[in-house]
C-alpha cells in the first residue's frame, strides 16, 4: 500500500485545504494591504483607479478569504507533535483572533465601498474601521511571521513543516 498526503485535516496534520486556503488567504492580505496603503500615496487623478483596483482585487479574493474563515471554523485546529498545550492553544487563540479581524475587513470594505458614498458621517466610520482593521490585521501577521520562524530556528517541533505539506497516511 502506498502512502499518500491527506486533502483534509488529520488531528494532528493540516491537509491540503487548509494549506492552500492558508498561502492563498496570505497572497491576498498582502496584495489588499499593499494596494489599499498606497491610495493614500497617489495624486489626485490616480485616487479614483487605485481605489477601484483595491476593491476590484477584494471582490476577487472575498469568496476565498471567506472560505478560509469558515474551514477553520468548521475543521478543528490541528496539534502539532511536540507543541505543548499552552503553545497551542496560544497558537489556535491567534488564528483565530487574525480571523475574526479579516472578517470584519470583509464586512467593513464592501460597506465602505457601496453604502457609504455620499454619506460623509458613514464612511467616516467606515473607513476608520477598515483602516484600523488593517493595521491590527497588518501587525498580528507580522507577529505570526516572527513566530513562526522562532518556531523553525529555535524550536525542535514540526509547526513549520506541517503548514507546507500533510503528513502521510499510514
Amino acid at each position: 500500500m502506498t502512502k499518500r498526503s491527506s486533502l483534509f485535516d488529520k488531528p494532528d496534520s493540516f491537509g491540503w485545504i487548509s494549506i492552500a486556503l492558508h498561502w492563498s488567504t496570505a497572497l491576498a492580505i498582502v496584495v489588499l494591504w499593499f494596494v489599499g496603503k498606497s491610495i493614500a500615496f497617489q495624486a489626485e487623478e490616480a485616487l479614483d483607479a487605485r481605489r477601484s483596483l483595491h476593491i476590484a482585487l477584494g471582490l476577487i479574493f472575498w469568496l476565498p478569504l471567506a472560505a478560509r474563515i469558515a474551514w477553520r471554523i468548521l475543521v478543528a485546529h490541528p496539534h502539532a507533535s511536540g507543541q505543548s498545550r499552552l503553545t497551542h492553544n496560544l497558537a489556535r487563540t491567534a488564528h483565530y483572533l487574525l480571523l475574526a479581524l479579516l472578517l470584519l475587513m470583509l464586512v467593513s470594505g464592501p460597506l465602505l465601498a457601496w453604502l457609504a458614498p455620499g454619506k460623509a458621517g458613514i464612511t467616516d466610520v467606515f473607513l476608520f474601521v477598515h483602516a484600523n482593521t488593517a493595521l491590527v490585521l497588518a501587525m498580528l501577521v507580522g507577529l505570526h511571521v516572527l513566530a513562526a520562524l522562532k518556531h523553525l530556528m529555535f524550536h525542535e517541533d514540526e509547526t513549520i513543516a506541517r503548514i507546507f505539506l500533510p503528513r502521510k497516511d499510514n
